[in-house]
């Protein structure tokens, strides 16, 4: 079916257009590129993820179908500082504000593993391949003990995130000028 696993800082080349091509419709980033070309921002962050933290592929054939960034964080001042950082940006790119509202969000300050992106490219949603990306990664979550945090950004993702053990905890919040409702999820270690 899938082959899922970690990819490797050399294989940015190939992954990268599988995931612009499936964050483009993700709400998030819809919301936040607002008809603004941001792929050497994605890049950028997938680089930085490959290099810094931790990146899982589905692939199909030797084809990238779905990646997904993952954070193994102490506590929540890395993401404070990210998102410090892009605000920067923010004042000389007005276009880079929405985004800077996206990463800028509560977040909890304790240990945990932050699944701060998963996305899946069009032809390939609803065939199991965010499912399979989760059993992968939780059940090493598991094994080390680690909570897992994350923020769905649908009523469709919240779904599947619930039936792999994550439950609510906090209120949803949407993001500013019209943005999308994003609703915090937390899942125990099994």
């Amino acid at each position: 079916m899938y082959s899922v696993r970690g990819a490797g800082v050399d294989e940015l080349d190939r992954i990268a257009p599988a995931y612009a091509a499936a964050c483009a419709d993700e709400a998030v980033t819809a919301w936040a590129l607002a008809g603004q070309d941001f792929s050497d921002l994605f890049r950028e962050w997938l680089a930085s993820a490959l290099a810094e933290h931790e990146v899982v592929i589905a692939d199909r054939d030797g084809v990238v179908v779905g990646v997904s960034t993952w954070m193994a964080l102490v506590s929540a001042e890395p993401l404070r500082r990210q998102a410090e950082a892009l605000a920067e940006q923010a004042r000389a790119n007005p276009a880079l504000r929405r985004m800077a509202a996206a990463v800028a969000l509560p977040h909890p300050d304790v240990p945990h593993l932050y699944l701060a992106s998963m996305a899946v490219v069009p032809e390939s949603r609803g065939r199991g391949v965010g499912t399979a990306i989760l059993h992968h990664r939780l059940a090493r979550a598991d094994v080390e003990r680690q909570p897992v945090y994350l923020e769905a950004s649908t009523p469709r993702s919240a779904v599947l995130y619930t039936r792999h053990g994550f439950t609510p905890v906090g209120t949803p919040y949407a993001l500013p000028c019209d943005g999308p409702v994003l609703r915090p999820l937390w899942r125990p270690p099994r």
